[in-house]
């Protein structure tokens, strides 16, 4: 058998993580602002900590895409402590808000925009780990 045929008879790769829609944000030019991204991971699945504890794991990583808005700091939250197959791990569960400080830039051009970005993760169950994935994320903002 191929491994075409193989990889056909493979259910598709799904995204464990969705992300809630979150409400337009409205700044001022040259003013700083914070925004908080909600990803929410499926039942019965983990994503490795940002900081996950061994340098092989694939960590929760958002990056933004230059524009309007200049990152300032990303903060995640407190991941949890779950210990799989005798190991320790550092993992999110559930929904998991990421906070954003930008600064919004004095000669920003007014009116509306959409700030990009990515999410990397690795998710995994209690029973293996899949490839990493990178969702696309986005939200609107209004800058006056």
């Amino acid at each position: 058998m191929s491994l075409l045929a193989l990889a056909q008879g493979l259910p598709a790769q799904q995204n464990k993580i969705s992300i809630a829609p979150s409400d337009p944000l409205t700044v001022k030019r040259g003013e700083p602002a914070k925004q908080i991204l909600k990803a929410v991971v499926l039942p019965g699945f983990h994503v490795n900590s940002d900081k996950p504890r061994d340098e092989f794991l694939i960590p929760l990583k958002l990056t933004w895409n230059a524009g309007p808005l200049e990152v300032k700091s990303i903060s995640y939250p407190k991941p949890e402590e779950m210990e799989l197959n005798g190991q320790q791990m550092v993992v999110y569960t559930g929904t998991v808000p990421i906070e954003t400080e930008f600064q919004v830039a004095k000669d920003a051009p007014k009116g509306a925009a959409t700030v990009m970005g990515k999410l990397k993760y690795q998710a995994c169950n209690s029973q293996m780990c899949f490839r990493p994935s990178t969702l696309d994320v986005h939200f609107s903002v209004v800058i006056e």
